[in-house]
């Protein structure tokens, strides 16, 4: 039977690349910048409900920042879809270049910046990433947030085992790929925060410049191809 074609940034590799980058980020902040998590903002309104609860008010900026950074990154992102929606330029190229221009300028300002302001420019890298990638093969997609991927992957792995379905047996196989990319972008920063010295973000830089240009390999030759 013939696969179903999908646009480059629908496919499983794409994907994987976009939950490496993720994780990878998730990594970084927490680690090198005072334990907040750039995309998982679920993680943030925990950390920020235990602060609160211990009455340490003076650590609940960091948290709040990059929850505000977050919706930031959202709406600007938002908006910028709806900008291009009119326009012949890919929404998935600008949103990639938006993301290497931000990382690249949490590079340059790593130990100028404070922390809270470095989260925050990594928050708005990942709030742009959510915002525009969020289906692989025509299914609902996160590149940020497991819980969900996770379970998507324990129901469709049971339906593949009890049921014999074959659409779920891939459907699992691809979510449990997307999982493994999450936690691999996290090892990568984890393995290189040493010996990078704090300049452990430039793992996402490069997983970033190799999905723009994947993408813009896979985007010309399918435009040979028609």
């Amino acid at each position: 039977m013939r696969q179903k074609a999908f646009p480059a940034h629908e496919e499983l590799i794409f994907g994987s690349g976009l939950t490496m980058i993720a994780g990878a980020l998730d990594a970084y902040s927490y680690l090198e910048h005072g334990a907040v998590f750039a995309g998982l903002q679920t993680g943030n309104l925990i950390l920020l409900g235990i602060n609160f609860g211990h009455l340490q008010l003076a650590q609940m900026g960091r948290y709040l920042t990059a929850l505000l950074a977050f919706a930031l990154g959202t709406a600007v992102a938002r908006l910028l879809q709806h900008w291009l929606a009119q326009r012949q330029v890919s929404p998935q190229s600008v949103a990639l270049w938006l993301e290497f221009a931000i990382l690249i300028v949490t590079l340059i300002t790593t130990n100028v910046i404070p922390d809270w302001a470095a989260t925050a420019l990594l928050s708005l890298a990942a709030a742009v990433e959510l915002q525009e990638f969020r289906r692989i093969k025509g299914a609902p997609f996160t590149p940020l947030m497991m819980t969900g991927n996770l379970r998507t992957a324990t129901e469709s792995l049971v339906d593949s085992l009890r049921y014999h379905d074959q659409e779920a047996r891939g459907r699992a196989r691809d979510t449990f790929a997307v999982l493994g990319s999450f936690i691999a972008g996290a090892v990568l920063v984890a393995a290189f925060s040493h010996l990078l010295a704090g300049y452990a973000i430039l793992v996402p830089i490069l997983l970033v410049v190799a999905l723009i240009a994947w993408l813009y390999q896979q985007n010309h030759r399918r435009r040979w191809k028609h």
